[in-house]
């Protein structure tokens, strides 16, 4: 009976870290790029019974009977807990903003040769001041889908939370007051589609558009990161990979996958021509606000339940302790 009183506990235990988990989800629903959290619920292993002195007993479907050994009760099952949050990185749904900052990825990169998954983000990092201009290290280099920027007082794209947005040879991404660029860009940066870095000019004369690549960035530091679910968030939207398989840049993925066309390796493109990018548009957060509230509600009936068998319990303790073996009178 008293075990009963631990079962309980640790349901009630592992449905309140669920119920933070989908809280949390549910608070960053408007959270551009982000990615819900799934938890993991667990069984402690079970425990099989068996009656000590007592060499006969009903046979248990599955366990066979030993002879000479003791009669077998059953199995006990002791409780559940929430091992870990996975997240989710199913591509949210995308929205006009017609803001230039605002940047949607969207991606259908196939998995690779074995099988492991394959999701495209940005790559950010947090840089100080005297190593601007400078490329970052691999290890401080963090992963978002997060594509709601904005150009900081010195001209940098940046993140809502202050990271550092990086090109492909991993250097922040400066568009306004930088030298080389002669002229600040502004609201003229042109982003295409395969992540290239422009600036839009009018011809003085035809009045047609103008696309000049910028001379110090040429590219977004688009990541391919190899089994996603090894990468560990750190704040709202943004990981760290933890992974054995090296983090891919999107030239370095998409020239592996043309060698691997021209060598026969498949016949269909795993990576060229299977992402994206959308300027003027940004990535919702791919919580489901309705599926959410359901799981909420569930998971508080479930607490409720093992309250009431934590009740139940301590009645029987009290009457068991008090009432029962009394002598009246």
């Amino acid at each position: 009976m008293i075990r009963g009183l631990y079962t309980s506990a640790s349901g009630m235990l592992a449905l309140q870290n669920r119920q933070e988990s989908l809280a949390n989800n549910l608070a960053n629903i408007n959270t551009p790029g982000f990615k819900q959290d799934v938890g993991v619920m667990r069984a402690f292993p079970e425990q099989l019974l068996s009656r000590m002195n007592d060499k006969e007993g009903l046979d248990v479907p599955g366990i066979p009977t030993m002879p000479g050994q003791p009669a077998i009760i059953g199995r006990l099952h002791t409780g559940v807990y929430m091992s870990e949050a996975l997240p989710n990185f199913a591509q949210g749904d995308i929205e006009e903003t017609r803001n230039p900052y605002d940047l949607a990825l969207m991606d259908n990169i196939q998995p690779d040769q074995n099988g492991n998954e394959r999701r495209l983000f940005y790559g950010v990092a947090r840089i100080e001041q005297a190593n601007l201009g400078q490329p970052v290290q691999q290890e401080d280099i963090r992963y978002t889908r997060n594509g709601n920027w904005s150009v900081n007082s010195e001209g940098y794209l940046v993140t809502a939370e202050g990271y550092y947005v990086l090109d492909s040879s991993n250097q922040a991404i400066r568009i306004n007051h930088d030298p080389a660029l002669g002229t600040n860009v502004g609201q003229n940066l042109k982003i295409t589609e395969r992540g290239e870095l422009m600036q839009v000019t009018i011809d003085p004369i035809t009045k047609a558009e103008q696309h000049t690549a910028l001379p110090t960035h040429a590219r977004l530091g688009l990541a391919v990161v190899t089994d996603p679910l090894k990468l560990v968030r750190e704040g709202t939207n943004v990981f760290r990979f933890e992974g054995d398989i090296a983090v891919e840049g999107i030239d370095l993925a998409e020239a592996n996958d043309q060698a691997a066309l021209a060598a026969g390796t498949y016949n269909t493109p795993m990576v060229v021509g299977r992402f994206g990018t959308q300027q003027g548009w940004r990535e919702r957060s791919n919580v489901d606000p309705a599926q959410t509230m359901t799981s909420m509600m569930s998971v508080l009936r479930a607490y409720e339940a093992n309250q009431r068998v934590i009740t139940t319990i301590d009645g029987t303790l009290d009457k068991a302790a008090n009432e029962i073996g009394r002598v009246n009178g």
